[in-house]
């Protein structure tokens, strides 16, 4: 038997965390669908119903259930060798320079992911006054609109961005 995708079952693990598509969606930041889909595949990779139908809902069968608890179990073991080998618990500071909205709109409401995930670290979050700004010698990380034209700078596409104007 073949490795099961870590993506399907960190899927499952929300899944059964949450009991609920739609939180386990929100937890991943994926769509009700792709949840779903992930959850569908590790059924068919493993050769037996994780999920079983109720009405308009799903819930774990109980060998779901019982492989749910080991995947969480494993995927803490994943956890924990990564936070003892990635440095985690050494103290310091990290600052981010990011447009005022992306601030306000998203990097709020994950501050507290952070900060559980590094309480040891001190966060700044700096505003630029423009959208593409990249050059605060402050900041430790840059989020930026633009083409990704900036030398001397590691650039990563974090998402696709459509403006409408309105009166």
């Amino acid at each position: 038997m073949r490795i099961p995708s870590t993506q399907a079952l960190r899927a499952l693990d929300s899944f059964a965390r949450h009991g609920s598509v739609w939180r386990a969606a929100e937890e991943l930041h994926l769509t009700r669908s792709a949840v779903s889909h992930q959850l569908r595949l590790l059924e068919r990779d493993l050769g037996f119903d994780l999920l079983q139908r109720i009405g308009k809902g799903v819930a774990l069968t109980p060998r779901g259930q019982r492989y749910a608890a080991d995947v969480r179990k494993a995927l803490t073991v994943l956890g924990d060798a990564g936070t003892q080998n990635s440095g985690a618990g050494v103290g310091g500071s990290f600052a981010i320079s990011c447009p005022p909205g992306f601030a306000s709109m998203f990097l709020c409401t994950h501050i507290g992911e952070f900060q559980q995930m590094y309480p040891d670290v001190a966060l700044s979050v700096l505003t630029p006054r423009r959208l593409d700004d990249v050059s605060n010698p402050d900041a430790d990380a840059f989020i930026a609109f633009g083409v990704g034209n900036w030398p001397n700078r590691a650039v990563e596409l974090l998402c696709e961005v459509s403006f409408t104007p309105l009166c």
